[in-house]
């Protein structure tokens, strides 16, 4: 689920960020610097020709509102931050690099720098690509920008024989707890059917043909090529993404709206990204596009910082006023896992700059999504600040319960499933681990009051565990607790929607599937009809804001008919 993504750092004294102490993170820290410096992940993100699933059978009968999905690319997030907390994620899939969990640490170690330098630096930056949209300037080739792709996966494979060999002449190869082992992971790649036996071995460099056989073998590998099939979905254009997930869900499922989420992460993670502004702009047109193509209509979500905003005040909330009052978008994203609380912090800054948000998102008739799953955290410990406890917090001083608020990945149950279990691969400290009950799902329940909080939503996106995850039992297990769940806090299934999570989706085997899967899982679990069409996009409209005449319709028409768009679609969403 992608509520575990983003383990493995801890905060530095006097800011945030990543802190790469200890002798991985010195590694990592050393070559992609060295890289740098060498000029050569300038022309990196890009990725080979990839060949996407089909679209899977799909027979709702009722337009669908996918509330969380993402188009961004790696230009958007900072690349070290994208490979350690994104591709890396939970578990490696199916199996681990080894069965001896050190060793399987020093090999996830090795292939985070394969995974930055495969990178690099080659995804479309924002307003590079908007100006394509734009047609002010051309747009490179496919060839071109397949070969840069091609490229780049031969730089990282020659960086891994470099360091590989470097560990050998060392003797540091398979030393501590924490050394990645780039070696072991050159053998894994190595030891692909049909590459050259012995060439793992050699000493610092290889020949073109052997680095060309190296990274068809690494596309190859089970565990690796995965990782590298997200590289390259990560280093396309946001058109070719948005395009993508048109015809893997929409081309036999029956979408009416998706409502894409753009992040800002650079204050917690570290690193460089495209400015908001210009991810607010490319995705503007963006939303052109998919409408006048595809039928669906598209709607963004604009990312907040309250670190951002607290250092500066107006700077993350002047971002959140121009995407939604001229350029279409239609609600906020934020990431409590980068470091704080929805209410309660420990810093009044952070709980100031949280309130400007929510005011003024109350004041305009605003929906904010939120993280919500122990999962992300940029620090030891940061997933637990996901907690819907603090949303619980700020709902009971009772100045937001007008606040449409939708509390993402919800449905994993990992407190009682999982208890005492860690949440990802990568964590940072004892404290990243799942807790006991109760559930956030309880939580969240418990604080919906039976009704009495009518806009407090938590969507299903990313919920691999109920559609891919093929664990003995687990599926039974999910599909009992969400029935209870539902009997218990939310019978007429008012408060909870779908989302795919895409592009994130692409991490898991047959994704493609996500959408009649979830809707055969809701089934089993005793959800009727009708409360599938709920979930599926009624209770999206009531949380967007577009079941009734209002600010957001407003809003909306005003942009389709700047943009020259037909705006009467917004009265289908209408509910009685």
């Amino acid at each position: 689920m992608f509520a575990r993504l983003f383990e493995g750092v801890s905060q530095q004294e006097g800011m945030m960020g990543v802190d790469w102490a200890g002798p991985v993170a010195a590694v990592t820290r050393r070559n992609v610097l060295r890289l740098f410096s060498a000029g050569v992940m300038a022309n990196v993100l890009s990725g080979c020709r990839h060949d996407w699933p089909p679209a899977a059978a799909c027979e709702l009968p009722y337009p669908i509102v996918d509330v969380h999905c993402h188009f961004f690319n790696a230009a958007d997030v900072p690349v070290e931050g994208l490979v350690r907390y994104v591709a890396l994620r939970e578990k490696l899939p199916e199996a681990k690099l080894s069965a001896d969990p050190l060793q399987s640490k020093r090999l996830e170690n090795a292939l985070v720098v394969f995974l930055v330098t495969a990178l690099g630096d080659v995804a479309p930056k924002a307003k590079a690509e908007d100006a394509i949209l734009k047609k002010r300037v051309p747009r490179p080739s496919d060839a071109e920008f397949e070969r840069r792709k091609d490229e780049q996966l031969r730089i990282a494979v020659k960086q891994l024989v470099a360091l590989a060999g470097e560990q050998r002449a060392s003797l540091t190869a398979r030393s501590g707890a924490e050394t990645p082992d780039y070696q072991g992971l050159l053998e894994q790649i190595g030891g692909t059917p049909g590459l050259p036996q012995g060439l793992q071995r050699r000493s610092g460099s290889v020949e073109e043909a052997d680095v060309d056989a190296l990274a068809s073998a690494a596309k190859a590998h089970e565990q690796i090529g995965n990782y590298l099939s997200f590289v390259r979905l990560m280093q396309d254009y946001r058109e070719n993404l948005a395009e993508t997930y048109a015809r893997i869900f929409a081309s036999k499922c029956r979408f009416s709206m998706i409502t894409p989420s753009i992040l800002d992460f650079e204050k917690s993670i570290g690193g460089r990204a495209s400015p908001q502004h210009d991810q607010i702009d490319v995705m503007d047109e963006i939303q052109q596009l998919v409408i006048k193509r595809h039928g669906i209509h598209m709607h963004s979500f604009v990312g907040f910082d309250p670190h951002r905003e607290a250092q500066k005040r107006g700077s993350s909330l002047e971002n959140v006023r121009y995407a939604i009052m001229e350029k279409g978008f239609i609600g906020v994203k934020i990431y409590p896992p980068m470091g704080f609380k929805a209410w309660g912090n420990a810093d009044p800054k952070i709980d100031a700059a949280l309130k400007r948000l929510y005011d003024w998102c109350r004041g305009n008739s605003v929906p904010i999504m939120a993280h919500a799953e122990n999962s992300i955290g940029a620090g030891c410990g940061y997933g637990n600040m996901a907690s819907p406890a603090y949303w619980k917090k700020l709902l009971d001083t009772n100045r937001y319960n007008d606040l449409r608020i939708n509390l993402a990945h919800f449905g994993a149950f990992d407190e009682v499933i999982r208890p005492g279990a860690p949440t990802g691969v990568m964590v940072s400290c004892a404290q990243d681990k799942f807790s006991g009950p109760p559930t956030w799902e309880d939580i969240i329940g418990k604080t919906i009051g039976h009704g009495r909080r009518p806009n407090l939503f938590a969507d299903l996106s990313y919920l691999s565990e109920l559609v891919t995850d093929n664990t003995p039992g687990l599926h039974e297990k999910i599909r009992a607790l969400l029935d209870k769940w539902l009997r218990d806090y939310d019978p007429d299934a008012r408060h909870l929607m779908f989302g795919t999570d895409w592009s994130m989706m692409a991490l898991e085997k047959d994704y493609n599937a996500y959408v009649p899967r979830i809707a055969q899982q809701l089934k089993e679990a005793n959800v009727s009809e009708e409360d599938q069409q709920n979930i599926f996009w009624k209770n999206a409209s009531r949380y967007l804001g577009l079941d009734r005449p209002g600010p957001t319709r407003q809003r909306l028409a005003t942009y389709c008919r700047k943009r020259g768009l037909d705006a009467s679609w917004l009265s289908q969403l209408e509910i009685a």
